[in-house]
């Protein structure tokens, strides 16, 4: 600590400690919010709604689609591009071609849903079934980052990390106050040990196996 200055460090530490809870506001809420639902998925139950929807396929595609049945999946780009374009979906999961009734299933995962296109270049119709969830079933796949694509995979790690400094930045200024400090260091003792014991007391697990 010789090399250390304390009135700097116990600033810096102040102001990132307050700016941090206020950048996390609303996350910190939400991922609490969304940890409580994911610890109770039977209010999930009846969270879904499911949907359909009939269009016609752009008329350019079926032609070329039908010009070259033998090779339909090199239309694969453009299949996708005008799925992403009307229903902006984007982030294929499979992709299924059934040459002799010329069909083109396309399977999306969704946060807390999917949506399943199926493209019949004989009639020229485009099937779209789908499923979407609840504000509580939305909350829980944003809590664990399923199917919510990379910005959102970085949001989470970020905020994570922010998480991280904002409990480092809370300790560092606890030790400042001489008062309050040993009262503090015991509660987080208690918040360290707690649910140690209760891991090890009463959540199930497998012993004797080495």
């Amino acid at each position: 600590m010789a090399f250390i200055n304390k009135r700097a460090l116990y600033s810096t530490s102040r102001a990132l400690h307050i700016y941090i809870s206020t950048a996390l506001f609303f996350l910190l809420i939400l991922f609490c919010v969304s940890g409580i639902v994911l610890n109770h998925v039977d209010w999930l139950k009846n969270d879904k709604n499911n949907g359909q929807i009939t269009a016609a396929i752009p008329a350019e595609l079926v032609t070329k689609a039908n010009a070259q049945l033998d090779t339909l999946p090199t239309l694969y780009p453009e299949i996708e591009a005008f799925l992403a374009k009307q229903y902006s979906l984007t982030k294929v999961k499979s992709i299924e071609w059934e040459k002799e009734d010329a069909l083109v299933m396309i399977d999306y995962p969704l946060p807390a849903g999917f949506a399943y296109a199926e493209l019949d270049f004989t009639t020229g119709e485009l099937n779209l079934d789908y499923q979407t969830g609840g504000f509580l079933s939305l909350i829980g796949d944003l809590h664990k980052g399923r199917y919510t694509g990379e910005v959102w995979s970085w949001v989470i790690d970020i905020s994570a990390v922010l998480m991280i400094i904002f409990a480092i930045t809370g300790m560092i200024i606890l030790f400042q106050n001489r008062k309050k400090r040993n009262l503090g260091v015991l509660i987080t003792l208690l918040g360290v040990a707690t649910p140690l014991v209760i891991y090890l007391c009463w959540v199930p697990q497998i012993k004797g196996v080495s």
